[in-house]
């Protein structure tokens, strides 16, 4: 699962990359505060307070969204989903209930080309 890596990995580093400039955004956000005498000891308390409520989100995004790309389906079911269509129409919305992962999955997608060659035919 060499790919899965690199994906996670490169949404790591995505993920940095958005922090800094976020930091650097609002830092320069802060020192404009400062500079019209609005930032007190009251503020940069909220400021830490809603800047640890925000990290604690992303720590809870990252494990349940980002650290689980790859791991969330097991081809079997989501081949069986496919299968148990009965119509065309039924596939399509079958189709796009599968994850990103799931239609990017060569073994997927070869059952949902070979179900729609079969409605195809019985049209």
């Amino acid at each position: 699962m060499e790919k899965d890596k690199l994906i996670k990995d490169a949404q790591f580093r995505k993920g940095l990359s958005i922090a800094f400039f976020n930091a650097t955004n609002n830092a320069t956000q802060i020192i404009e505060l400062e500079k019209k005498g609005l930032v007190g000891e009251k503020l940069k308390e909220e400021i830490v307070s809603w800047r640890n409520w925000l990290l604690e989100e992303h720590k809870n995004y990252y494990a349940t969204v980002i650290a689980n790309i790859g791991q969330n389906y097991k081809a079997e079911d989501s081949i069986k989903k496919l299968q148990n269509t009965k119509t065309l129409e039924e596939l399509n919305i079958a189709w796009l209930s599968l994850s990103e992962d799931e239609r990017r999955d060569g073994e997927i997608r070869k059952v949902a080309g070979q179900e729609r060659k079969k409605y195809n035919e019985e049209i």
